[in-house]
């Protein structure tokens, strides 16, 4: 997931690269549900509409068939 700071769209700025797929694991094949492989879809929750009261966005995994759930904060970028 690549996090883009588009508040001014004409200076967009790239945030951040995320990756929740565990590298550690030898066999994927036979781990398939304890790693996120092929992000397919994602959702974004409003800090108002979510049960932590914090901003989420949840992604599905097409290939492992996981969800992973990301905390979404407020950055503010420097000039």
């Amino acid at each position: 997931i690549m996090v883009y700071d588009v508040t001014e769209p004409e200076r967009s700025e790239f945030v951040q690269y995320v990756n929740s797929r565990d590298f550690t694991i030898d066999d994927v094949e036979a781990d398939v549900d304890q790693v996120d492989l092929g992000p397919e879809s994602s959702v974004y929750i409003p800090a108002a509409d979510s049960p932590t009261g914090q901003a989420l966005l949840v992604v599905g995994h097409e290939v492992s068939g996981t969800i992973a759930v990301y905390a979404v904060d407020a950055i503010t970028i420097g000039d």
